[in-house]
């Protein structure tokens, strides 16, 4: 969904099939059928698909504006049935063998139903256990992806959740992907210790530094009667004594012992989150008027009764992404945007849900899309949009340093705030867990903003938001996107192989940086190397103060802002039935510190 007024279209690739391939195994994200580079030119392209537009969202499949996941297998390896099939998923997990725990995971051609991904083994271990306690990364980021309906918080024998054991190991990473798929960051296991103790007591400070900033329940005691900063040596605590320096810590409940007798029976929930006035819900919001359309719901202007402080609200409705199967790359937006913190991206500060509809609540930025400015003024001065780029470009180096990829980098999807500085919004088709320039392989995007790489599906990773951030300042300097045409087919044979014009009247540095990000080898782009510290070396950034960017510093121009509509929308248009629990999306809620 377009945040601000933009309806997300769609893109097909034509009815008739390729033949499948039967040799390679599929990658992370490739769909049953492999097309080949030539096969996405000329008349790949149906223009019915696109409507009147060249520049909105698109997936694979004309269902969704979100990365799709067709999970089907070209080639099947030997077919087992039942718990034999299950237990042989555990058993390759436990091998470390990724490639054939997503092979299983797969969905058949024939229709046979999946191995269950939260089988349990020896001492009640599911598969995620075991890789996250042994640190296989893509073991686990296969059982997530792939599996269905993939239990993040399951319990062994002695109530450890995945998220324990890759804590008392001091697997970073796999920590990190387990918070972001949902993990309960403050679970109690045997004997009363939270995966915090647990990285305490075995000293992993890599662990301890990033979980800290995940704002854990500190005052949680295990059955020992110790909180995780006791169960520290001296010098891991020091790491505790500078967190409290910066971070007001309210006093809270110790858990009871009845509550951690009750630990070997049941999964204890977020104590952390239980807040006397922590709840947040339809009834909190006013709305204004409709800010955009989307596929799947709309974004509109509200207020919050108790504050009066105007905030955009995203709706997603639950049955056209239920039906989908997408809630996971709902999630996914929704996750990127609870541990993103950053001046150059719009933050989420509270996330709830009715019967009907899931809600995000974001920041209002008054000075509208990057998109409308440029309709309106054609293009901007090279000093002007020399601002833009420095802010995008850090906001990136932020993405990219948690592994994410924003892959829909265009005009629509910069926002400016009231005093003008820019900022990222929209992160529906964005992807969590990338570490390089190859490992994605949906085919997702805008069309005009297509790289090359997308569009012949050899992998696509970080470099892909380098190209597009020199797609982008083409756009503001210029007017239009590099290789535009009207017409489909020669817009995507001029991205693959069309000549660059670039206009003189833009400085030499700035030529070349728009050469250098939109080098079609990923492997030569600017930023393919050493990503965003590349990026700001280049030539054009000389004499940039990054950190007073980061402050924003820099003085772009000051929006009009148009004054709030005295309009209301009802209630009942905009929320729709109110939830009971059971019917929830679970790990939707949010309410930010």
């Amino acid at each position: 969904m377009e945040p601000y007024g933009h309806k997300a279209y769609h893109f097909n690739i034509r009815s008739e099939l390729p033949k499948v391939l039967t040799v390679k195994s599929l990658d992370e994200e490739e769909t049953k059928y492999s097309i080949k580079t030539e096969s996405i030119i000329a008349n790949d392209f149906d223009s019915t698909d696109f409507q009147d537009s060249l520049i909105d969202s698109m997936s694979e499949s004309c269902e969704s504006h979100f990365i799709q996941k067709v999970p089907v297998m070209s080639c099947a390896p030997t077919k087992l049935k039942g718990e034999n099939f299950s237990s042989a998923l555990w058993n390759a997990a436990q091998s470390n063998n990724a490639d054939l725990c997503r092979s299983i995971l797969e969905k058949f051609q024939n229709g046979e139903q999946s191995a269950d991904v939260n089988y349990k083994g020896a001492d009640e271990n599911t598969a995620l256990h075991l890789s996250a306690a042994e640190g296989y990364l893509k073991v686990c980021q296969n059982l997530i992806d792939y599996g269905e309906n993939t239990h993040i918080n399951a319990r062994n024998t002695r109530m450890e959740s995945p998220f324990h054991l890759s804590c008392s190991n001091g697997h970073l990473k796999i920590s990190q992907l387990l918070v972001r798929s949902g993990a309960d960051i403050n679970a109690i296991d045997i004997d009363g210790n939270t995966p915090l103790h647990r990285a305490s007591l075995n000293g992993h400070s890599n662990v301890i530094v990033w979980l800290l900033t995940r704002g854990p329940n500190l005052t949680i005691k295990n059955m020992q009667n110790h909180t995780a900063e006791e169960v520290s040596t001296n010098a891991i605590s020091t790491y505790y004594q500078k967190y409290l320096k910066r971070t007001i810590s309210l006093p809270g409940p110790s858990i009871s012992p009845s509550l951690k007798n009750q630990a070997k029976k049941y999964r204890i929930q977020d104590l952390s989150r239980v807040k006397e006035d922590g709840k947040i819900s339809c009834h909190d919001f006013i709305g204004i008027c409709e800010l955009g359309h989307g596929s799947f719901g709309d974004v509109y202007l509200v207020v919050k009764h108790n504050t009066g402080k105007l905030y955009a609200m995203k709706v997603l409705r639950k049955d056209r992404i239920i039906e989908r199967n997408l809630i996971k790359y709902a999630l996914t937006e929704r996750n990127v945007l609870t541990y993103i913190k950053h001046p150059f991206i719009v933050s989420l500060n509270f996330a709830f849900q009715t019967l009907s509809k899931l809600f995000l609540i974001l920041d209002y930025c008054a000075g509208g899309d990057l998109s409308s400015h440029l309709m309106k003024e054609k293009k901007f001065p090279e000093s002007r949009a020399k601002i833009y780029i420095c802010e995008i470009a850090l906001a990136l180096e932020e993405l990219h340093k948690n592994d994410i990829i924003y892959r829909d980098l265009k005009p629509d999807n910069i926002v400016l705030d009231k005093d003008g500085h820019a900022l990222l919004t929209d992160f529906g088709l964005s992807k969590e867990g990338i570490l390089d320039n190859y490992a994605a392989k949906s085919f997702c995007g805008s069309l005009a903003y297509l790289a090359p790489e997308m569009i012949e599906r050899n992998g696509h990773g970080k470099a892909v938001d380098w190209y597009l951030l020199g797609v982008v300042f083409y756009e503001m300097v210029v007017g239009i996107p590099p290789y535009f045409s009207m017409n489909k087919d020669e817009l995507i044979n001029n991205i693959q192989r069309g000549k660059m014009k670039t206009p003189g009247h833009l400085s030499i540095e700035a030529r070349e940086l728009i050469k250098d990000l939109t080098q079609r080898d990923p492997s030569k782009r600017l930023g393919a190397m050493r990503d965003a510290e590349e990026v700001k070396q280049h030539v054009f950034f000389r004499g940039v103060d990054w950190d007073a960017v980061l402050r924003k510093e820099l003085k772009p121009p000051i929006p009009k802002i148009n004054d709030v509509p005295n309009t209301r929308i009802p209630s009942e248009k905009l929320y729709g039935e109110i939830s009971n629990v059971d019917e929830r999306v679970n790990n939707w809620t949010f309410i930010a510190e």
